[in-house]
């Protein structure tokens, strides 16, 4: 880059543009231009201030002026006024307008209180009649829709109670009264005590559970009510039923079934990992004090799956108001025939045993429940509560705020304090796994001539089953009861046997 005048070579520092001489050069005619005008304008200025003075000393009538001059100032001054008075007139034109606009609508106004006075004059005679003839007949109105609302409720109520009734009995759930004891049947299977599950078999207690959850989620299907632990029926990739804790419950879909292929493919999977619940087993494999020795976290599951199953029948009846006896009791709680019975058919049958059955009045009577009568309006209650609360209608709903005080009014033993006590039980019952086994032959050799007490000759046809108990031994020959001097192999006493599912 070189410079435009002297054509010099470019000099990042020194020279970046314009030589100083050439730039001064360049500028120096544009200067002088600027000052011949600057004198030029000084000289106007002045000529122009000497002539303004001038007429400032000859007057301000015009008088001294030439008569062209005059004339034209005169009628510049007369348009002037001319101008101004046009201005002034229509200003107060406008003026006078904007007075009549507002004296208009003043006027309009005055009509118009005027005449809301009149009409509240008119219409305050009588309000409080007209109010309380009009509050009565809303209050009226509530009072039918109130009554009405009740009526669907109970009728509503009663078709719950007897789809509920009529599931169970074509499931097959009676009550067997033998003596004093009563047991409980279920698709022809005794429902399963949970502190008799050591002597029950795997098939009975599994068998017996299923039906129990079928029936259970069938009656929870018809009352509209969700289940603190929510149960999984069998279905397709899932062919037994399982139940989740009350946690984990209602969160998650498509759970797949404990020890499934589905589960490792879940976990193998990519991404992030998601946390998938582990039902608790509602069936078993093995005699349950084996389960216990081989698989003690299955056999911890299922006693909390049992426990559960337990805790959800005794919440379905305090939500139904069946009762269950003392909610504190560890053996109410779990006495899942008894109450699921109850709960299904037992409290239907008091109640029409009780009740007394009379023909429906054609006239409504004006005792509690009549709309006419009833200040609020609301329908006398019945007795039995069972199929008005659930979650399937927003009568009686239990997720309101009077639901929620309903609920929290149960104070049932937790499934926690359940299972603990379900396990010390069914521990202190278990039988001692380490007992030995005495075949028949060692039988014979121990003790000729003699035989169990209260087994008789019947038992020896089950001699791999074993004996769950401690027996004594006597003798069968004579009349007195003393030991055989055959008894000297180390067998007097007591003798310990082993469970009769040792073996398995």
């Amino acid at each position: 880059m070189n410079c435009d005048v002297c054509q010099r070579s470019h000099d990042a520092k020194k020279l970046p543009f314009y030589c100083a001489v050439d730039a001064r050069n360049r500028l120096y005619e544009s200067r002088i231009d600027i000052v011949n005008a600057l004198t030029r304008n000084e000289e106007i200025e002045r000529k122009v201030n000497a002539a303004l003075a001038s007429q400032g000393e000859a007057g301000q009538d015009g008088e001294s002026f030439e008569p062209s001059v005059r004339m034209d100032w005169l009628k510049s001054e007369e348009s002037s006024a001319l101008d101004t008075a046009s201005r002034v007139i229509a200003q107060a034109g406008r003026l006078k307008a904007d007075i009549e606009a507002a004296r208009k609508e003043i006027e309009q106004k005055k009509e118009r209180v005027a005449r809301r006075k009149s009409e509240l004059s008119s219409t305050s005679v009588g309000s409080s009649q007209r109010k309380s003839r009009h509050l009565d007949e809303a209050q009226r109105s509530m009072s039918r829709l109130r009554y009405k609302w009740n009526n669907v409720a109970d009728t509503m109520a009663g078709t719950r109670a007897f789809l509920c009734e009529e599931a169970a009995r074509l499931y097959g759930l009676r009550q067997v009264k033998k003596g004093s004891t009563r047991r409980y049947e279920i698709g022809g299977v005794e429902i399963v005590e949970l502190h008799a599950m050591n002597s029950a078999s795997p098939e009975v207690i599994s068998t017996s559970l299923a039906h129990v959850s079928h029936i259970l989620v069938l009656a929870s299907h018809y009352l509209a009510i969700r289940l603190p632990a929510e149960i999984t029926l069998p279905h397709r990739d899932y062919p037994r039923p399982t139940i989740l804790t009350l946690l984990s419950s209602y969160k998650h879909e498509n759970i797949p079934f404990p020890g499934s292929a589905q589960i490792q493919i879940i976990s193998a999977g990519e991404g992030e990992p998601q946390y998938t619940p582990r039902p608790r087993p509602l069936y078993i494999d093995k005699p349950l004090p084996t389960l216990a020795k081989e698989d003690p976290q299955s056999y911890a599951l299922f006693l909390e799956g049992v426990s559960l199953l337990a805790y959800n029948i005794a919440w379905a009846c305090c939500s139904q108001g069946v009762s269950i006896g003392d909610k504190d009791s560890y053996e109410d709680i779990c006495n899942m025939g008894q109450n699921l019975w109850r709960l299904l058919i037992g409290d239907q049958l008091h109640r029409q045993s009780v009740e007394p059955k009379f023909p429906m009045p054609l006239v409504q009577s004006s005792g509690a429940g009549s709309p006419k009568n009833d200040g609020n309006g609301e329908m006398t209650r019945s007795k039995s509560l069972l199929g008005r609360w659930s979650h399937g209608t927003m009568f009686a709903f239990l997720g309101s705020a009077e639901g929620s005080e309903f609920v929290r009014g149960f104070k049932i033993l937790s499934p926690t304090k359940l299972v603990d006590k379900l396990k010390k039980r069914l521990s202190s019952e278990a039988p001692m796994l380490e007992w030995e086994t005495i075949e028949g032959d060692e039988l014979d050799d121990g003790y000729d001539g003699q035989s169990l007490t209260g087994g008789g000759r019947a038992g020896a046809a089950h001699d791999n089953l074993g004996v769950e108990s401690i027996m004594t031994v006597r003798t069968t020959a004579g009349t007195n009861s003393t030991w055989s001097n055959n008894s000297s192999k180390g067998t007097s006493g007591w003798t310990k046997l082993k469970s009769r599912y040792g073996d398995k």
